[in-house]
């Protein structure tokens, strides 16, 4: 399941994180803003994947998310949070917002490759990946 998390452009209860990743449900906190340290490290021990978006706006917080994944061990996710076509991410896009909310190298492949085929792992899809 996602969780529209308390991004600092529209209007979401404030406590929306904390109850997220305090539920047994929650696959993705979806730009979940300002996220605190403690909220953080509570999804890190659950496994709750937070995204770093490319959504105007939601945006605005991705440097403070990829901070927090030094200190807490988050696990990110790249979503375009597409409205429309023109919204959507193409691979060097999302190579470049990575790179640009500073996060290493090894980080952004494992945003990008390892992350990603973890989430399908757990949701036991059937994955098919080449590079």
């Amino acid at each position: 399941m996602v969780v529209h998390g308390e991004t600092i452009v529209e209007p979401v209860e404030r406590g929306t994180n904390l109850a997220a990743v305090q539920s047994g449900d929650v696959d993705i906190l979806a730009h979940p803003g300002l996220l605190t340290p403690q909220e953080a490290k509570l999804a890190a021990a659950k496994g709750i994947f937070i995204e770093i978006s490319a959504r105007k706006g939601h945006c605005l917080t991705n440097g403070h998310l990829a901070r927090l994944v030094k200190t807490t061990g988050i696990r990110l996710l790249i979503n375009s949070d597409a409205h429309e076509s023109s919204d959507l991410l193409t691979p060097s896009l999302a190579e470049a917002i990575l790179r640009g909310c500073g996060l290493k190298e090894s980080q952004v492949h494992d945003v990008l490759h390892t992350h990603p085929l973890s989430l399908l792992g757990r949701l036991k899809l059937s994955t098919t990946y080449s590079k």
